[in-house]
């Protein structure tokens, strides 16, 4: 049975990291032709070959994020090789996890760090790949928070403000892109054990008594990307196995 994403073009940014290559094999396996950008070379590579070797297409694109000139050449790029964009899915982001500090001791640079990587990146894809698709009358954007963006975290004010800045744009995009029939939302991880996050002290406790996987944002994703989803756009949905229910009505110590 043929899939719907079949000769899609998605764009993946941050597609060489644990929950991104995952979700660039899925859909290649499913026809789509996948751009994984990202800025490590060898693991871009390692992902592309594999999807390859699958028998699917895809081709690795470098670029920094952070820079907005950077973006919009490799999403021209990426339209030159490909001929258009149908779906984008921003993936590439990250906490200060190996410099955690209270607010109130959080240094300048690893503030503004963490909001542009997360924030600025998402931006500046949203930006150009939105100008090929209202062109199209078409598109998909994924757009990826979390749930710390929505509800806060001891010693991650920087990254609550920079996911929860996601949340808010994503919805604002959605009304200005809504004529044009282009969705955009957001999918809001909880915890998810990849390469980058599996420290022993890390929890993954949950109301489902689970462990997740990067599968479960990929098939999040995949979901908002598809037709099922048509007439959902400017939503937030979190994929944690129900842990935010425990934080809420909490008081702190």
């Amino acid at each position: 049975m043929e899939s719907e994403f079949n000769n899609q073009v998605v764009i993946i940014t941050g597609g060489a990291g644990g929950i991104g290559s995952d979700c660039a094999k899925e859909f290649a396996k499913c026809g789509a032709k996948v751009a994984v950008v990202d800025c490590n070379k060898e693991l871009g590579n390692q992902v592309v070959n594999e999807i390859k070797e699958s028998g699917g297409e895809a081709k690795l694109y470098l670029a920094n994020i952070l820079l907005s000139r950077e973006v919009d050449d490799v999403v021209e790029e990426i339209v030159k090789d490909f001929g258009k964009v149908d779906i984008l899915v921003n993936l590439a982001g990250g906490s200060a996890r190996k410099n955690r500090h209270y607010f109130y001791e959080q240094s300048d640079e690893v503030f503004q760090n963490i909001i542009a990587v997360n924030l600025f990146g998402t931006f500046y894809f949203c930006r150009k790949c939105a100008q090929y698709m209202i062109e199209a009358k078409y598109g998909k954007i994924i757009n990826t928070s979390s749930v710390v963006g929505l509800e806060g975290h001891v010693m991650h004010s920087e990254y609550a403000a920079a996911k929860g800045g996601v949340v808010s744009m994503s919805k604002s995009m959605a009304k200005e892109l809504g004529k044009f029939g282009i969705n955009v939302n957001c999918v809001c991880p909880g915890m998810i054990p990849t390469k980058n996050a599996t420290n022993g002290d890390l929890d993954y406790t949950n109301y489902l008594h689970m462990t997740p996987s990067p599968r479960d944002i990929t098939n999040a994703i995949m979901f908002l990307a598809s037709s099922k989803a048509r007439f959902i756009t400017g939503h937030d949905l979190i994929v944690d196995g129900g842990r935010n229910l425990a934080t809420r009505g909490t008081e702190s110590d």
